[in-house]
């Protein structure tokens, strides 16, 4: 009778680790299934390092001459840069489009002599997709002649739109 009931036990046992091992094996099966129909998180890029490198550099050099606007009071390199249905919200919650932006350009009474993007970070989320945000630090005088110094933190979305890259809509902080 013992032999019999050893006997039993070791073979309940064997079934014990295999139910548990089939229970692993259909676990990583269905994980592993699943995973691939996990789309790229937020920080992966659908384009190859070397193309996201040739987009930043690209951005990049649009930026610049976007913080040089204030000093040159460039509003034909502005209207070639936003978009259409451009969008974007000052730091005291003011939205303004595209019209009022230019407005807002042409009836400044303030002189900027310099304008200073540092840093500047963007973040490729496709070919035709980026994030860009950094600090802008203007300084001047206003109207009356009396000095400034104004730091924003911003972000801006870019969108290449008909083979040209535009800004759709942005943000800034005032950090100072």
């Amino acid at each position: 009778v013992r032999d019999r009931l050893d006997g039993e036990l070791a073979l309940a046992s064997h079934w014990v680790v295999m139910k548990q091992l089939g229970l692993l094996v259909i676990f990583i099966a269905v994980g592993t299934t699943l995973s691939g129909c996990v789309s790229p998180g937020p920080t992966q890029s659908a384009v190859s390092a070397d193309e996201a490198e040739k987009i930043t550099e690209e951005i990049k050099k649009l930026n610049y001459p976007w913080s040089q606007s204030n000093i040159h009071n460039d509003i034909a390199f502005l209207n070639r840069i936003w978009s259409d249905d451009f969008s974007y919200i000052m730091p005291d919650g003011t939205v303004f489009d595209k019209k009022a932006g230019f407005a807002f350009f042409e009836d400044s009474t303030d002189t900027y002599t310099s304008a200073v993007t540092a840093p500047f970070k963007v973040r490729v989320y496709g070919k035709n997709f980026v994030v860009a945000n950094g600090d802008y630090h203007g300084a001047g005088k206003d109207k009356d002649g009396k000095p400034f110094s104004r730091k924003f933190r911003f972000t801006n979305v870019w969108v290449r739109q008909n083979g040209k890259w535009q800004v759709v809509a942005g943000h800034s902080s005032q950090l100072e």
